[in-house]
């Protein structure tokens, strides 16, 4: 009887550390990312002041990321987009230069999907971290979440596509459509920076 008590709880012992290291909650068993927010939910066009998505690796990203910036670029990018390839390395390069000052960037990765369960395509984001890691990236790439695609990712028809925004996640001057030089990219920064 002993024997058969050993057995039994010996099992439960092995399926409950299975079911514990099958993985949950918004990745699956195979490692796969989830869209993070609420399909349903309706968000502001243009307005960064809500919004929640996860970086290429996973971590979880909201409002409060534009918080101690004065200025944020955000460059809303596509791994078959060769200009926008060609102008990271610049960015990454701005982004060092400018560290110490009120500034950050921020980079979307336009073209990553997601399936009928809302699970991002691995493929792609697999692809878009090769990008990263040719070009040498360390700043954030965000993926598109349903509060993204609704504030800005619907409306954008060309990339890159480059915006600023304030620390309460307001749209700061224009949208810059096509890539830009290092040179020219810091013009931009300085003047938006003066006037804040």
């Amino acid at each position: 009887m002993k024997k058969l008590i050993s057995i039994i709880l010996c099992a439960f012992l092995v399926l409950g550390c299975f079911a514990a290291c099958s993985g949950g909650g918004d990745t699956p068993g195979d490692g796969r990312l989830r869209v993070p927010d609420d399909p349903e939910k309706t968000y502001e066009s243009n307005s960064y002041k809500e919004f929640s998505a996860i970086d290429i690796s996973g971590k979880e990203y909201d409002q409060s990321i534009f918080k101690g910036k004065k200025l944020t670029m955000v460059n809303i990018w596509a791994t078959f987009c060769r200009p926008c390839i060609n102008e990271m390395p610049d960015l990454e390069a701005l982004s060092k230069e400018y560290d110490s000052k009120d500034f950050q960037i921020i980079g979307m990765i336009s073209d990553v999907d997601y399936d009928e369960e809302f699970y991002y395509d691995t493929a792609l984001i697999n692809k878009a971290l090769e990008v990263i890691e040719m070009t040498g990236v360390t700043y954030v790439n965000l993926l598109p979440s349903f509060s993204l695609i609704d504030i800005k990712l619907e409306n954008v028809y060309s990339v890159p596509e480059t915006i600023f925004v304030d620390e309460n996640g307001n749209q700061v001057g224009e949208s810059y459509i096509g890539s830009r030089s290092l040179e020219d990219w810091k013009a931009i920064v300085d003047s938006l920076l003066a006037t804040m």
